[in-house]
């Protein structure tokens, strides 16, 4: 049964004509364009997104601080969950006869890692302060997302520790090599099996792979897999995701922000999923748009009954 996620907020962003400017990038819509985020957030969900994540990424209070906006942080925070209320909200009143679908959807708190902070305290306490406000602005889990070390994870799952709700921790692989992207390790250089040994006995619902290059994958997916089968209970048993990037450099070192067409796309992720059953949540990340998450949907939930079976199994992930 595979359970889907949204897509690409960034980009999207961009694509429909929002400039992004640091430090703040996507989440600066929140202030100057929330009906643009609303939008997005709704035509991900008419796409078939089970689970719609904040557009929280660029609000850990430094970030806000050399932005001049330190003092909106939960006001921000509170508005990247209130545009995905009022998506649903919209989809509802559009779609009347399938509103109790809409209502099953959950809200995602998207938690990046703190890089740059110091020291490792200040880090803990910034992650720490940033899913608090999430948590009290009513999202459904916690998405550590788009974590590329171990030393990023850890910060992160000391912030989270003791929080009272699903947490899902998602990581980039492929390191850098003269060819390719080593999927096989992560972003950062370390093994997967690091990654499991760093989140040992943690609280832990679900680990995912995200803003991983396109080509990538299969090697990250192997690895992954197979460090799980070596730690044993409980690590083995937590569902997996996966959400790639779909951008990649051409021969000539031109990269391409799109390289699949959605239903390449949408084909690809299906074949890997079905080769790799415990990766049962899919979506994704930088370069997509609502008609990739459209094309997931009509693979791998082809009918209502097997939608209605994603949600029956979202309900027992994330009640």
């Amino acid at each position: 049964m595979t359970l889907l996620l949204d897509g690409a907020m960034g980009t999207e962003l961009v694509r429909r004509g929002f400039s992004l400017e640091a430090p703040l990038f996507s989440a600066r819509a929140l202030l100057d364009a929330p009906e643009l985020v609303e939008q997005i957030h709704a035509d991900f969900i008419r796409a078939g997104a089970q689970i719609i994540t904040t557009n929280s990424f660029g609000l850990h209070l430094h970030t806000l601080a050399r932005a001049g906006l330190a003092e909106h942080a939960r006001a921000l925070v509170e508005r990247s969950v209130l545009t995905i209320d009022r998506a649903r909200q919209r989809c509802a009143e559009q779609d009347p006869k399938r509103e109790q679908g809409w209502a099953k959807i959950r809200i995602a708190g998207s938690l990046p890692p703190t890089r740059g902070i110091e020291p490792r305290e200040l880090a803990v306490a910034e992650q720490r302060t940033l899913a608090a406000m999430l948590v009290a602005a009513g999202v459904d889990l916690l998405l550590l997302e788009t974590h590329t070390s171990t030393a990023e994870v850890e910060i992160s799952l000391e912030a989270v520790a003791g929080i009272d709700l699903p947490i899902w921790l998602s990581v980039v692989a492929g390191a850098p090599t003269a060819t390719r992207p080593d999927g096989s390790r992560l972003l950062g250089g370390e093994s997967f099996d690091a990654l499991l040994a760093c989140v040992g006995q943690a609280k832990l619902d679900a680990l995912l792979i995200n803003c991983t290059q396109i080509d990538a994958v299969p090697a990250a997916l192997r690895a992954l897999e197979s460090a799980r089968s070596r730690v044993g209970a409980p690590i083995d048993a937590l569902p997996l995701g996966l959400y790639p990037h779909l951008g990649r450099p051409s021969w000539d070192g031109t990269w391409h922000e799109r390289f699949l067409e959605p239903d390449i796309y949408a084909g690809q992720i299906q074949a890997w999923i079905l080769a790799h059953p415990a990766f049962e949540l899919a979506g994704a990340c930088c370069g997509s748009t609502p008609d990739y998450i459209a094309a997931l949907r009509c693979l791998v939930q082809p009918d209502e009954d097997a939608r209605d079976r994603a949600f029956v199994r979202l309900a027992t992930l994330v009640p």
